[in-house]
């Protein structure tokens, strides 16, 4: 079936969502009601409305990824190369290792109701750097991740930037005024603000967010910026010095609400934390079943993984990183939200 005759035959059923998916502000759905066939959004205000979401397939992600292309050739008038091919289209996923996961699952497209997993990128055509971290060594590789596709010209990154400091700041300053700055920006600095040996400072981190924000803003003015709002976590009990003590629900929320007080005259960027509900599921699954899951074989070493050494986010006594199956459906929320009006853009007049 052609992307045509997809198109037609989801023209004939549920309109497709393409309100703001991302921010609970905007967010016009409370249920994410999933059936054997589709999924859909129920409305808030109006309960006999619904919209479906897409489930984005790595075929469907491609042909967005061609959409935005184009897109960003018309709007930002970016020159061509002599091969004819515009500047490659650039997401980048900076953060901590909350971020990591989100930048793993973005290149896995996972099909979370059948836990397929299809590489966005074939290996034929996937160009990762660095190519592997040394074994046992370290057992994530706390640095940059470039990885690259000439067929798909695009090009998605991951940027280890755990903490707001210069470092960050000077970063997306220069992104501002650059031509080849990044098409989107998922970024989220939080849980490492609340850590003793980064001092744990309320107060200090809701400075450098007010002084962070109108630096962030300007960017969001000319690409579109995400902030990712810190998960809830599992609650577990642990020794006085253990990091669930300092990192736990209540201060999570508290953090959470000095990001959005901060952000709140920056109406361009964006605060992504409709996808909350999908994770408070998940911790609740977790007071029954710690070892839910299994391994998901992205994750595993085998031979020469690239980044990875051992295999993480298995159980719930990983209690700050998400399971799996959560996180693919917050990725196809993601997927529809930068994606649809775009893609069905002639299905909404």
């Amino acid at each position: 079936m052609s992307d045509a005759d997809v198109l037609l035959s989801e023209k004939s059923e549920l309109p497709v969502c393409v309100d703001n998916l991302l921010d609970q502000r905007d967010y016009q759905y409370v249920n994410w009601a999933t059936s054997s066939t589709k999924d859909r959004l129920v409305s808030k205000t109006h309960p006999h409305y619904s919209c479906q979401l897409i489930g984005y397939t790595v075929n469907r992600a491609v042909t967005c990824f061609d959409y935005l292309s184009q897109f960003q050739v018309n709007t930002r008038n970016v020159t061509t190369k002599p091969n004819g091919k515009s500047s490659k289209l650039h997401f980048v996923f900076m953060g901590d290792s909350r971020m990591r996961q989100q930048f793993f699952y973005f290149l896995k497209n996972i099909h979370f109701r059948l836990i397929q997993y299809t590489k966005l990128i074939p290996d034929y055509d996937r160009i990762t750097n660095p190519m592997e971290v040394p074994r046992n060594v370290v057992p994530f590789h706390h640095g940059d991740v470039d990885v690259d596709s000439s067929v798909l010209n695009l090009r998605v990154s991951f940027k280890w930037k755990p903490v707001i400091n210069d470092t960050v700041v000077e970063m997306i300053q220069n992104w501002t005024t650059s031509n080849h700055r990044p098409h989107l920006i998922l970024l989220s600095m939080e849980i490492y603000h609340m850590l003793q040996e980064f001092g744990a400072d309320f107060q200090q981190y809701k400075k450098k967010l007010r002084d962070f924000a109108p630096i962030l803003g300007r960017l969001a003015g000319v690409s579109r910026v995400i902030w990712l709002n810190q998960y809830p976590s599992v609650e577990l009990y642990g020794d006085t010095d253990a990091k669930n003590t300092d990192i736990h629900t209540q201060k999570i929320f508290q953090y959470n609400e000095a990001v959005r007080r901060e952000f709140k005259n920056f109406n361009s960027i964006r605060i992504w934390d409709s996808s909350n509900p999908l994770i408070e599921e998940y911790v609740r699954s977790c007071q029954m079943h710690s070892e839910r899951e299994y391994p998901n074989p992205f994750f595993i070493k085998n031979g020469k993984d690239p980044f990875i050494n051992c295999k993480p986010y298995v159980n719930c006594l990983d209690y700050i990183h998400t399971g799996y199956v959560a996180l693919s459906q917050a990725i196809q929320l993601l997927y529809n939200d930068i994606c649809n009006s775009q893609m069905y853009a002639g299905m909404l007049t």
